[in-house]
């Protein structure tokens, strides 16, 4: 009784819908007739926008239709009278399009919300799938407008479910089409033949990425996540590929050499001893070892340059909070510019160097170039021509400074004794000192050099790496007490 009695109401609804629609055929309005047909195709043109063709198709093709016989009309320089009676036409069959379509809302609603989030997901995009499921949810509309709701109820649900489908295909294939591309490229490669362990992970990422999106359709972060990482895995299949292929048509010494040229290129961008007399193993730890260090002073430079904007940050703020008080405030503002301009000064000097050449750190009111790429003959303090242009960039650092004071830091490993070692430090010290004084950079009252031998490390002189980190030049640059 109930279903019988939701049919009986929306039938009502339809013909109260009918009712409503004022006639207009017969009616012949007088006016200008292209504006007329221009103001059809507009209203039609807002009618698809939403959904009436589709919502109440055989009633919106009516419309369109009268549409085009009127425009035809109108090229043809017909009777005002024939082009006013198709305009009318036109506007009475658009609008009882429109009321049915509100109707057809109400009675498709839960379909039309999973058709809508299909759109939105690319459905259209699948081609023959969704003009199925299309074509299924036009059967839906017509026969609303032909007033058979029983039909129209009974299959809602299996075109809802449909759309459903569709939407989670959508979501997939535009997550998941590279991954697939190019796992269906390397299939076809065969590549599985030569590197079967990484086709199979590459495809159980896929496997993952694609039954995860299919129980998880609205996680967004979460698909990114998968697909992305189905994604590398069929980059990495095929690029494994690719070396297997290499490794294959070498030698086993080949293979070797060329391991160990890669270690050899890695390890001279680290700055570490020769290490091609270890095994593969070993020299991998070893460049691992030096490039944690590089990232903790790194970090430690970051750190320092964090401190210094929170600092700044904190004058500006105890600035504000000194108005009214002139002399204060003065001073602040004062602290504050020369704090500012040591910063800017700071940022501009790291780009003079690249990472191989110097890194640069403040400590306090000092500024501190540490040499790396000055490496002085073993057991020597000689400089030789190959350091003159890092050290002109060291120039020009302390240029920017005026006439700041300079002290040279010689620092050595632990190799050896302290005492020698000290006196070594010195030396190499010495070495940049003067060649600073020759090149004039400052007068010789305001450069001093001192040796700390290996009495502080940046790392402990347990391994060849570590030892070639302690052993350095740093320049320290103390501004003018004015500037």
């Amino acid at each position: 009784m109930i279903h019988n009695a939701r049919i009986y109401f929306l039938g009502f609804i339809i013909l109260m819908a009918a009712a409503c629609a004022t006639p207009q055929s017969g009616k012949i309005t007088q006016g200008d007739p292209e504006k007329m047909v221009s103001q059809l195709g507009a209203a039609l043109d807002t009618a698809k926008a939403n959904q009436v063709n589709v919502l109440a198709p055989g009633l919106y093709n009516e419309a369109r239709s009268a549409f085009i016989k009127a425009g035809q009309a109108l090229d043809k320089g017909g009777k005002i009278a024939d082009i006013s009676e198709y305009v009318s036409d036109g506007n009475e069959s658009l609008n009882n399009a429109e009321k049915m379509a509100k109707v057809a809302k109400i009675i498709l609603e839960k379909t039309n919300t999973a058709r809508d989030k299909a759109i939105e997901a690319g459905a259209e995009q699948l081609g023959a799938p969704y003009t199925e499921v299309q074509d299924q949810y036009l059967k839906l509309t017509k026969a609303i407008e032909n007033d058979n709701l029983s039909y129209a109820q009974k299959h809602a649900s299996e075109v809802q479910a449909a759309f459903r489908n569709l939407e989670i295909m959508a979501i997939k294939s535009n997550a998941l089409s590279n991954a697939r591309k190019i796992i269906a490229e390397a299939t076809e490669e065969k590549v599985q033949k030569l590197v079967p362990s990484v086709y199979n992970d590459a495809l159980t990422a896929l496997k993952e990425a694609d039954d995860y999106i299919g129980k998880n359709p609205y996680e967004v972060e979460g698909i990114r996540e998968k697909a992305s990482h189905a994604e590398l895995m069929a980059r990495r299949l095929t690029a494994l590929y690719e070396s297997a292929q290499k490794f294959q048509e070498m030698s086993p010494e080949e293979a070797a050499l060329y391991l160990e040229g890669l270690m050899v290129r890695l390890g001279n961008s680290l700055e570490t001893d020769d290490l091609r007399d270890r095994v593969t193993s070993a020299q991998m730890i070893a460049l691992t070892d030096a490039a944690t260090v590089r990232v903790q002073e790194r970090q430690k430079a970051e750190l320092n340059n964090m401190d210094a904007q929170k600092r700044i940050a904190e004058l500006e703020k105890e600035l504000e909070g000194l108005k009214g008080y002139s002399q204060e405030q003065a001073k602040a503002r004062e602290q504050l510019e020369a704090e500012q301009k040591f910063n800017d000064r700071f940022n501009q000097i790291q780009g003079y160097f690249n990472p191989d050449e110097a890194e640069v750190y403040k400590k306090g009111s000092q500024l501190i170039i540490r040499l790396r790429g000055i490496q002085f003959p073993v057991g020597q303090a000689t400089l030789s021509p190959k350091d003159y242009l890092l050290l002109s960039k060291v120039q020009r650092a302390i240029s920017e400074f005026g006439q700041p004071m300079i002290t040279i830091e010689g620092h050595t490993d632990s190799t050896g004794s302290v005492q020698a070692n000290l006196h070594l430090s010195e030396e190499r010290a010495e070495a940049v000192k003067t060649y600073l004084i020759a090149n004039k950079t400052l007068p010789e009252s305001h450069i001093q050099a001192t040796g700390y031998g290996p009495n502080r490390p940046l790392a402990p002189n347990t391994t060849p790496e570590n030892r070639a980190i302690n052993r350095r030049i740093d320049v320290v640059i103390t501004p003018e007490m004015t500037d």
